[in-house]
């Protein structure tokens, strides 16, 4: 891969800091919420865009805090101020030593905001720390469906992507940002994530270069993560400076922290070629085509990632949510819509309520639009743990940075938090952070 001489050049200067808020806010961005997303738009210095990002969504943060204070203390059992010094420690000076550039942005986005550094580096290192705390074993907590087509697979041979996130009901609704991200030096990419995140966090992007992509968690490891590079600041750079499907594999292996395992399925439309690129530790799978479909549900597609660096043997176990849905997606993808494969297609794919382990059509842990909240026989039944959206995009929409979404489950079934807690009072402790999803329609972003 070439060495672009603009990149990651160092800490950039924050002049901005000296400019006037009218000054910095100018070229920025952000609309009112829509069908449940909202729009911004930020552009400039790594430091004046993160101001950006953290002025028109500072409303968000006080939302956020209550929900990481949970978050941490019901998953990993510790403090916030625990949370945010373990976070410092680990994740901090690697974005210091490998990516001044992106921990510029997040000095601007706390200036912006007015929360702290630290809050904010916490805040996006969630999913690299449940590896280090090693909830994602412990309690099954399983991310995401998703697959990516072209060629024969198609309806017209070119590229069709698609991806729901399964999170908690805390977190997951908070993904309702639609951010395009206009760097001085790099490319300009649209992504779905959260307030305070300098990647998707979700996964979900498409990049002026042609580049898309989505992923999901690859469950149950076994490894201690190393804590390189965070795997959030490889995407971004991604994102932002890769060119080739080539360049995104060298830039995601590159530092490897191991600190987040799955598998991430990119597009390059103008080649019209997909990639599976699996990462664990030590152990990568990386794939290319022209013709076919990837497709992720949890379980590591590579074998020998799969024995060496996981424990997971559900890989064709229909009463786990990954073998269920592996059966389902594969049938659905390389059986009855082979060939088929449009924008419409996906979106019902990405919406399935089909158990394959009851062999009928009913909304369970174990659907591709997964419903946790819903299912008595789930390892924890019924958690407030779900599908909580659906994306989907093909080549012709991604040359305009365009996708189509829906907010809350990608089915378009409603969740009410305060009927859910009447139903099942085992969780009322959950009652500060959890949010209503409204049904919501499929909209053009």
């Amino acid at each position: 891969m070439k060495t672009k001489n603009n990149r990651r050049s160092g800490v950039h200067n924050n002049h901005t800091k000296k400019l006037g808020i009218k000054s910095v806010l100018k070229g920025s961005t952000i609309s009112k919420l829509h069908q449940g997303w909202i729009h911004i738009t930020i552009s400039g210095e790594p430091f004046e865009r993160g101001f950006q990002h953290g002025h028109l969504l500072a409303n968000h943060f006080k939302h956020i805090h209550k929900v990481l204070v949970f978050t941490v203390k019901n998953e990993f059992n510790i403090s916030l101020d625990e949370y945010m010094k373990t976070c410092a420690k680990l994740i901090t000076p690697n974005i210091a030593k490998y990516h001044p550039e992106f921990l510029e942005e997040i000095k601007g986005i706390a200036k912006g905001a007015k929360v702290s550094v630290d809050f904010l580096v916490a805040w996006n290192a969630l999913l690299s720390m449940y590896s280090y705390y090693d909830t994602l074993k412990q309690n099954g907590g399983q991310r995401c469906s998703a697959f990516i087509a072209c060629g024969n697979a198609t309806k017209d041979g070119k590229i069709v992507m698609a991806h729901n996130t399964h999170s908690d009901y805390a977190t997951g609704p908070l993904a309702n940002i639609i951010m395009r991200i206009v760097p001085t030096k790099g490319h300009s990419f649209v992504m779905q994530t959260y307030a305070g995140y300098i990647a998707s966090g979700t996964d979900w992007f498409l990049c002026d270069t042609g580049i898309i992509g989505c992923e999901t968690t690859i469950s149950d490891t076994k490894y201690e993560p190393q804590f390189g590079t965070p795997y959030f600041c490889r995407i971004r750079e991604a994102m932002q400076y890769g060119e080739t499907l080539d360049e995104y594999a060298e830039i995601m292996l590159k530092n490897n922290a191991g600190d987040y395992a799955c598998s991430w399925l990119f597009g390059d439309i103008h080649r019209n070629q997909i990639m599976l690129c699996e990462i664990g530790l030590t152990k990568s799978n990386v794939q290319i085509t022209t013709d076919g479909i990837f497709y992720g549900m949890n379980s590591a597609m590579d074998f020998e990632l799969r024995m060496l660096e996981t424990n997971d043997r559900t890989f064709n176990d229909l009463g786990d949510s990954s073998g269920a849905r592996n059966a389902r997606l594969n049938a659905l993808l390389t059986d009855k819509y082979y060939g088929k494969i449009d924008a419409d297609i996906a979106k019902h794919i990405i919406s399935d309520h089909y158990d394959s382990n009851l062999n009928k059509i009913i909304p369970t842990s174990l659907t591709v639009c997964k419903h946790t909240d819903l299912d008595p026989g789930a390892k924890r039944p019924f958690y407030p743990w779900g599908c909580v959206d659906g994306k989907v995009t093909t080549s012709s929409m991604a040359k305009n940075l365009e996708f189509i979404g829906r907010q809350g489950p990608a089915c378009g079934k409603s969740f009410s938090a305060k009927k859910y807690l009447k139903d099942h009072p085992e969780y009322e402790y959950w009652r500060p952070v959890l949010q209503d999803m409204p049904t919501y329609k499929w909209k053009t972003l």
